[in-house]
């Protein structure tokens, strides 16, 4: 399920660098708190662990393994259940961490935590799409941007620069997401070059990006 989820990604923003999550992933809490040195993990049940010194990066992805079992048992591929919709968007969320850094890096470009979260919202919304069309269901994909982004809601132990961060991300990537709705739904060939375009570009080309897309009303 993991495999498949990070190479829908991969397929959607062309973003392969051949690392293979299941390498990388952590389903242990404590050995994740040991990994990271102690740091707490995030209440979701999903944290990118990340180190970095003069030898270069070292990334694992800490899942909960209830989460994956819930999916593993319901595979969203197969139906798409509403109730699992949280846990996926979880693990899509830790997917898109993961495989963004890992190509930023593989580039020699660093990567802000406002972008990170960005690309994660866009990526929860065009794969759980993509889900929601091969099956199907049409009243999932009409209600999808309303259950991201003006559902959306944020831990109270989040500090208030995180909040503001997290609360920016939501809001960008629900101006650009609004303008994919449609072409989504039937999956036109102008939608992929235009996501593989912005998974390249720069913070401030994004938002440009975003602005210029609500201003043309699209």
């Amino acid at each position: 399920m993991l495999e498949r989820l990070q190479q829908q990604l991969h397929d959607i923003n062309r973003s392969d660098t051949g690392y293979d999550i299941r390498d990388f992933l952590v389903t242990d809490a404590r050995i994740a708190r040991a990994i990271s040195g102690g740091d707490t993990l995030t209440d979701s049940g999903e944290t990118l662990l990340l180190q970095q010194d003069e030898h270069g990066i070292a990334l694992s992805l800490y899942l909960d393994e209830a989460i994956l079992d819930r999916l593993q048992a319901d595979d969203p591929a197969v139906a798409l259940r509403s109730g699992l919709l949280d846990d996926l968007c979880k693990v899509i969320e830790g997917l898109s961490h993961f495989n963004y850094v890992a190509w930023r890096a593989s580039r020699d470009r660093s990567v802000t935590l406002l972008e990170l979260e960005l690309q994660a919202e866009v990526d929860k919304f065009v794969s759980t799409m993509q889900l929601a069309r091969e099956e199907r269901d049409a009243e999932l994909m009409n209600g999808l941007h309303t259950r991201l982004f003006h559902n959306a809601r944020f831990h109270d132990h989040l500090s208030r620069r995180q909040r503001e961060r997290y609360r920016a991300a939501s809001e960008y990537a629900a101006r650009f997401c609004q303008s994919l709705g449609p072409r989504l739904r039937e999956w036109g060939g102008d939608v992929l070059p235009e996501l593989r375009r912005f998974y390249r570009m720069s913070l401030s080309d994004k938002i440009g990006h975003i602005h210029a897309r609500a201003w043309v009303g699209l």
